[in-house]
């Protein structure tokens, strides 16, 4: 049996808190109940769904644990929301701790025949809103997310960083945390981008140090930060400006959008690209990271980090569906 990325990422860190990217399913039947499977290493019930390989988009990681945990052959239709507070962070039974970065999506069954692995799943049942059973936690706090859907993806919105760049961890920062224990591999690396727009609705652009191309101000998720914290923090390390996200425009999970950085690092993105609004702060390149910066409009893009360029693509058309790509 292959071994798994989280299998492989283990025998570096052991039990450590890294986060860790997957996705869930939310499956109704004609009577719009919700089918749930009762997991084996908690006995709990939960959406089906899992962890991220290597190489795979957040969709292909979906239609792969379906179909190994209830037997369905399914289609995302809507992305849903995005959970990545680390209020949920999960120790389970064997020690492991692990950061959740969740997508939810609707989706809508176009094969297969229902049944459990038998090794992950104890039981699959259908079941309606006010007859839920005991659910983990992560999937009773994404219960309200679905009854308060109504199209436009979720996100979570209270600020859980937790102090001064340091996660409860006591890491400074978690790609060099990581970087030490597993070297140049190629690693999936949460990250955010916010999208700005000036009073003519030219969209905020900076020119990156490492590879001379323009892009979305942004960056990557520490441990113990939400998506919508982290891309706060990074708006304002990078551009000097104070933001709120406002929207999720889309998320970027793509192998296409692969970076090898010059120092040989080997990285697969996981992007959550937000509209932004600005409350504040004075508009100022940092020199660190930051070649240039400068306003755009759509028909006038400079060259662009390739992941960005979809996203600049899809701010143009974003009409409240969240893309995925």
């Amino acid at each position: 049996m292959k071994q798994s990325y989280v299998q492989w990422i283990r025998q570096f860190i052991g039990h450590q808190t890294f986060i860790s990217t997957g996705t869930g399913a939310v499956i109704r039947d004609e009577q719009g109940r919700i089918l749930l499977q009762k997991r084996s290493d908690v006995r709990l019930w939960g959406f089906p769904g899992g962890g991220q390989e290597l190489g795979e988009r957040i969709d292909e990681t979906l239609r792969r644990e379906v179909r190994e945990e209830v037997g369905l052959d399914v289609e995302p239709t809507r992305l849903i929301g995005v959970r990545t507070s680390p209020r949920y962070n999960i120790i389970f039974p064997n020690g492991d701790q692990v950061q959740p970065c969740v997508v939810l999506f609707e989706c809508r069954v176009v094969g297969g025949e229902l049944k459990k692995d038998g090794d992950e799943v104890l039981d699959v049942g259908w079941f309606r809103f006010d007859e839920l059973p005991t659910l983990t936690r992560n999937t009773a706090a994404a219960i309200p997310l679905l009854k308060g859907f109504r199209g436009e993806a979720l996100f979570d919105r209270e600020s859980d960083y937790l102090s001064n760049g340091h996660s409860e961890t006591g890491i400074a920062s978690y790609l060099h945390w990581l970087r030490g224990h597993v070297g140049h591999a190629k690693i999936i690396i949460p990250g955010t981008a916010g999208l700005i727009r000036d009073e003519h609705g030219r969209m905020l652009l900076q020119k990156r140090r490492d590879n001379n191309l323009w892009g979305f101000p942004g960056g990557i998720m520490e441990l113990g930060e939400s998506a919508p914290e982290a891309v706060r923090r990074e708006v304002r390390e990078e551009v000097g400006l104070d933001v709120t996200p406002q929207r999720l425009i889309g998320l970027y999970t793509s192998p296409k959008f692969d970076r090898v950085y010059p120092n040989g690092d080997e990285t697969q993105l996981f992007i959550s690209f937000f509209a932004c609004q600005v409350n504040g702060g004075e508009l100022k390149a940092q020199e660190e990271e930051v070649l240039d910066i400068g306003w755009f409009d759509a028909d006038h893009l400079p060259p662009m980090v390739t992941c960005c360029e979809a996203k600049a693509h899809d701010a143009q058309i974003f009409s409240g569906e969240a893309f995925w790509r």
